[in-house]
């Protein structure tokens, strides 16, 4: 079945014969003289609409298919996708940054009170190993007094004495303190920690040996002796703490902070 539409000839023959059907049928169905005027206008009406143009006329009477047009297709809606911000990283926790308090090696001091007084390496209280003899020795004033020392006595030179606590002795040379010794106010082993200046450990003139061994673990013999007057030394950060026991083999009768090993003796002790 051909269902293309007429053109050209085909088409204006196609649209004549409607015309002559349409008057032929209009001359038939002819109606009485009263309703001429009425009949007469809807042929003419007709004639009108087969006298346009081939294209519009076919069109316009819906005679000649035409091909089916389809409506536009809706334009798709394009939804843009919802961003969801990201964090390019995680967020940055400061951790609370921990400084270790470094363990004291001196404690704070009072000049006129010698318990406070800490010994280390290189310093009893304000005497500095290495420092004039005269501007050391002038910071002991506050809490001491220098003893005499007459050369029959077995006092050494530069020894200062308080009641009630522990002996100074400032051993210098050319007018320098080569070092300083820390000892009992009397001539007998103290059997107890006698008040004056300590190490940063607590041990001073009078610490028991089993003390000084537990405050040092370190710590080594230093002399040919043991048991009463032997030396022990040990290392610390600024120098060399060395300790002689007493003659009871079990308490510390003196401290002597020096870059010599020797202690200075009195005349009388030869």
């Amino acid at each position: 079945m051909n269902t293309e539409p007429p053109q050209g000839d085909d088409l204006q023959q196609m649209l004549v014969t409607m015309k002559h059907n349409v008057l032929a049928r209009a001359e038939l169905d002819r109606p009485a003289p009263g309703r001429r005027g009425h009949r007469a206008g809807i042929v003419i009406g007709i004639i009108a609409v087969l006298g346009i143009g081939v294209g519009s006329g076919a069109v316009a009477l819906g005679m000649v298919p035409q091909p089916f047009t389809a409506a536009p297709a809706p334009s798709p809606t394009v939804t843009e996708p919802t961003q969801t911000p990201t964090k390019s990283s995680a967020p940055v926790v400061n951790e609370p940054t921990t400084t270790p308090t470094p363990t004291p090696t001196r404690k704070p001091f009072a000049l006129d009170d010698p318990s406070t007084w800490t010994i280390s390496g290189n310093e009893v209280g304000p005497v500095a190993v290495g420092g004039d003899d005269d501007a050391e020795s002038d910071d002991l004033k506050s809490a001491y007094r220098l003893l005499p020392s007459p050369e029959s006595s077995c006092t050494l030179p530069g020894t200062w004495a308080r009641d009630g606590s522990a002996t100074i002795h400032v051993a210098s040379e050319d007018g320098r303190v080569v070092g300083v010794e820390v000892q009992p106010p009397g001539d007998t082993t103290p059997d107890s920690l006698v008040p004056g200046p300590t190490t940063a450990a607590g041990i001073g003139v009078g610490s028991t040996f089993e003390d000084l061994r537990a405050a040092y673990p370190d710590l080594v013999q230093s002399s040919d002796l043991t048991g009463p007057w032997s030396m022990w030394e040990t290392d610390v950060a600024d120098g060399t703490l060395r300790f002689q026991i007493g003659n009871d083999g079990d308490h510390v009768n003196s401290v002597w902070v020096s870059a010599n090993w020797n202690r200075p003796t009195a005349k009388c002790d030869i």
